[in-house]
């Protein structure tokens, strides 16, 4: 029994960093892409990163087409809904 007593702080510790290292999830952020809004224009732009703003990018949710998708390509799954807008200078999406 006092074997055990002296094991408890050890497995109290090792109990401890497995949680730590369990709960500590690495950043995935949901992939999206656009494609840039001018006619006769195939450029893609990757959005993973990118927080939408003013001075970046809006989905005008009014609108009902689709903003963002999982892939640069017309065809893929739709992330956002709405009308994409391009406020600024944005990431190029790697072919």
């Amino acid at each position: 029994m006092n074997k055990l007593r002296k094991l408890l702080p050890a497995l109290a510790l090792m109990l401890g960093a497995s949680l730590a290292m369990a709960m500590n999830f690495a950043h995935n952020p949901e992939e999206r892409y656009a494609e840039d809004p001018a006619p006769g224009v195939e450029i893609w732009y990757d959005l993973t990163d990118v927080t939408p703003g003013p001075n970046t990018y809006e989905c005008n949710e009014s609108v009902q087409e689709t903003c963002s998708f999982e892939d640069p390509m017309s065809t893929s799954q739709e992330v956002e809904q709405g009308e994409f807008i391009k406020n600024g200078s944005l990431p190029l999406a790697q072919p």
